[in-house]
C-alpha cells in the first residue's frame, strides 16, 4: 500500500495520474494520457520512470509474464 500511496503523491505533484490496479496478486500501474485520446505521451513516460524508481526503492520486484 505504501507503494500505491507514494506513486498517487507523486501523480498528484505532476498532475499526471496512472491508474492502479489492486488485486491479490499484486499491483498493475497502466499509463495514457486521457486528453490525448487515451494515446501515450512524453508525460506518461516521465511518469512510467519515476513510478519505476519508486518502485525500486520499496523493493518491489517487476513480474511482466502477463503482459
Amino acid at each position: 500500500m505504501a507503494l500505491i500511496v507514494h506513486v498517487a503523491d507523486v501523480s498528484r505533484l505532476t498532475a499526471h495520474h496512472a491508474d492502479v490496479h489492486l488485486s491479490f496478486e499484486g499491483v498493475r500501474f497502466t499509463i495514457t494520457t486521457h486528453d490525448a485520446g487515451d494515446r501515450l505521451t512524453i508525460a506518461d513516460f516521465n511518469l512510467a520512470e519515476r513510478i519505476d524508481a519508486i518502485a525500486a526503492g520499496h523493493a518491489a520486484s517487476w513480474d511482466v509474464a502477463g503482459i
